[in-house]
This record gives C-alpha cells, sequence and structure tokens, in this order.
C-alpha cells in the first residue's frame, strides 16, 4: 500500500466512520480514540501531518498476511503514535481497525 495511500485510506476511514478497534489491555492508556479522549477528526490531523519519515509497515503480530501501519507524527512538541490496518469489507471500501491511538511514553 505504502506511505501516501496509507494515509489517504486512514484519513478517509476516519472521516467517514468507517473503523472500529480492535480489542486490547490497557485501552483507556493505548487507545484514545477508542474511549472518546480524541475523536476521529482529531486522528485524522495527526496523520495528515505524518511526515514519510514518520511512517512504518509491519506484519501484524498475530496474523503475519495483515500489514500494520504506524504513523508517529510529532504535533505542538507533542509525538503520537498511531497503529492501524484495515479489513477489507463489500466492494472496494477497507475498514479501518485501530490498534493504538496515544502520545508517546504512555
Amino acid at each position: 500500500m505504502g506511505f501516501s495511500e496509507a494515509k489517504r485510506a486512514v484519513v478517509a476511514a476516519l472521516r467517514e466512520g468507517n473503523f472500529e478497534h480492535e480489542a486490547r489491555e490497557a485501552l483507556a492508556e493505548k487507545n484514545l480514540l477508542a474511549v472518546g479522549d480524541v475523536d476521529g477528526s482529531d486522528v485524522a490531523e495527526l496523520v495528515l501531518k505524518t511526515r514519510s519519515e514518520d511512517y512504518r509497515e509491519s506484519p501484524h503480530r498475530w496474523d503475519q498476511s495483515m500489514v500494520v501501519h504506524t504513523f508517529t507524527p510529532t504535533v505542538r512538541e507533542e509525538r503520537w503514535y498511531i497503529k492501524v490496518y484495515f479489513l477489507e469489507t463489500d466492494g472496494d471500501d477497507r475498514k479501518a481497525m485501530f490498534i493504538s491511538v496515544h502520545r508517546t511514553g504512555n
């Protein structure tokens, strides 16, 4: 998928409300989007401010066939950690599954 396409797809999913959250321990600390401390438009702005050097792809640790996209933008002197992958749905739509949305250090 690559940086530019991943960035566009994440922002589109956030703006369309086409996303969910992966169940995990420490949800309140590790996924601020899931608990409502930030909203989709906040996260979309963070992703839009991500530079290519602050992005990486890696296989999902539980399913090596899925690609996880990690965005680590710095905004207002705060570094953020956003980790997401996509599930294919009917047609061309992709549902974004957020693993993490938090400031680094959390």
